[in-house]
């Protein structure tokens, strides 16, 4: 009798490895969020960050992500076992794949987080945001960050571009520098047709681009305006393999870790303004002066409400 039971727990087992072989992406989130309310709380730790982190699943190590999400190594073999997989690499699969796809599982992000529930969300996201704020300081040294503002000081023309969700900290940039320096403009700021404003680049300009994963279209034709025009480019971007940091000339860093559907971008936005600050900083007295100056004009325009 026991030898039966074995022979059909293996054979049950061969055949959940069979059916998870070729698993996609959208199949196996439906199945951990199935699963989800089974597993021991070990397990539905890992099981949740792999959720929330898919980028990460397909890029770091399994000790890495240990350390991420605060569980053992070998919790995550123990998942895949559970899922029903041979072991961790045949579960990352599918996050590689969906990574290399460009598939933006904006849907089924948003389809776990109703699952999920909402009591912890919102101090959930507020310490993910504090975690992405430390790992683009220990990601950006500072010899990088001298040399990005080096490249946009002894450019004539600063163009930014940034687009769909980067667009905010694309334009707080913009924003911020042209308080103290008038040659800062945002790429298809004006509604006109960007190309126009890409064949206009001349070599003593310089580019800053904001994206992460997946990537707006139209970053391609600023990357390639920009390499044709030999015209240097600053990428702020989620990793050095995105394909706007290829031809960078620096590369900044930033985490889109979010509990929610959407990547976050608080971390770009902390990343343009301390880059708006250090080059305010390194311009000394003369653009402080042009600070005020500026100041006073938008007080005379009636830009405020009164307090």
């Amino acid at each position: 009798m026991h030898a039966t039971i074995v022979a059909l727990y293996q054979s049950r087992e061969m055949v959940v490895t069979m059916n998870t072989r070729e698993m996609g992406f959208d199949a196996l989130l439906a199945r951990i969020l199935t699963e989800l309310p089974e597993l021991s709380s070990e397990l539905r730790k890992a099981a949740r960050f792999l959720v929330d982190h898919p980028d990460e699943v397909a890029l770091v190590s399994m000790r890495v992500l240990a350390a991420r999400s605060e569980v053992t190594p070998t919790t995550f073999v123990r998942l895949a076992r559970r899922l029903g997989f041979g072991d961790w690499a045949a579960l990352r699969k599918p996050f590689e794949d969906r990574l290399r796809s460009g598939k933006a599982p904006f849907a089924a992000r948003a389809d776990a987080l109703v699952k999920r529930g909402s009591e912890a969300i919102f101090a959930e996201s507020l310490r993910t945001t504090v975690a992405n704020l430390a790992a683009a300081e220990a990601a950006n040294a500072s010899e990088e960050i001298a040399k990005a503002c080096a490249i946009l000081e002894k450019a004539q023309r600063i163009r930014v571009a940034g687009f769909r969700s980067c667009r905010a900290p694309a334009h707080a940039l913009v924003y911020l520098c042209r308080m103290f320096r008038r040659d800062v403009t945002l790429l298809g700021g004006d509604g006109g047709a960007i190309e126009a404003e890409l064949a206009a680049l001349g070599k003593r300009e310089a580019v800053v681009a904001i994206g992460f994963s997946p990537y707006s279209r139209e970053l391609g034709p600023v990357m390639e305006a920009a390499q044709r025009h030999s015209v240097p480019i600053v990428a702020i971007v989620d990793s050095v393999a995105a394909p706007i940091a290829r031809h960078a000339d620096v590369t900044l860093r930033f985490s889109t870790d979010s509990p929610s559907f959407f990547p976050s971008v608080a971390a770009a936005m902390a990343i343009v303004e301390a880059l708006a600050a250090t080059m305010l900083a390194r311009s000394g007295p003369a653009a402080a002066a042009r600070v005020r100056e500026t100041e006073l004009e938008l007080q005379a325009f009636g830009a405020y409400l009164p307090e």
